[in-house]
């Protein structure tokens, strides 16, 4: 399964392999990565989100995998485990991390301060 939709005028992409994603979920995804433009104040072009989930059977045969579409940066975060919001959570976490550290606080004025 693929889906694509808008965020934020970003081109959202979610592609599901061996699984049926519900809405509550991508509902999930969404808010995620709109959380995520809080430190990231430039162009953001795509999302590709990738849902796996292998019909082996063994630990940790689910994953997860985010691209952002960055001009000149890329930013990619993956994590296999076994829950999907725990490895959404982790993923995101990876995600701001990565653009915390590669963009300048001045890219990202408006971001509140802790």
């Amino acid at each position: 399964m693929s889906e694509q939709k808008g965020v934020d005028d970003v081109d959202l992409r979610i592609q599901a392999v061996n699984i049926t994603v519900d809405d509550d979920f991508k509902d999930h995804i969404t808010q995620a990565l709109a959380k995520l433009r809080r430190y990231y104040s430039g162009d953001l072009i795509t999302a590709d989100v990738i849902l796996r989930d292998e019909a082996h059977g063994a630990p940790n045969t689910k994953s997860l995998r985010i691209s952002l579409g960055v001009p000149g940066t890329a930013i990619f975060a993956e994590e296999e485990g076994e829950n999907w919001y725990t490895m959404l959570h982790t993923v995101t976490g990876k995600l701001k991390h990565q653009l915390e550290r590669n963009f300048t606080n001045s890219q990202n004025s408006y971001r509140q301060s802790s």
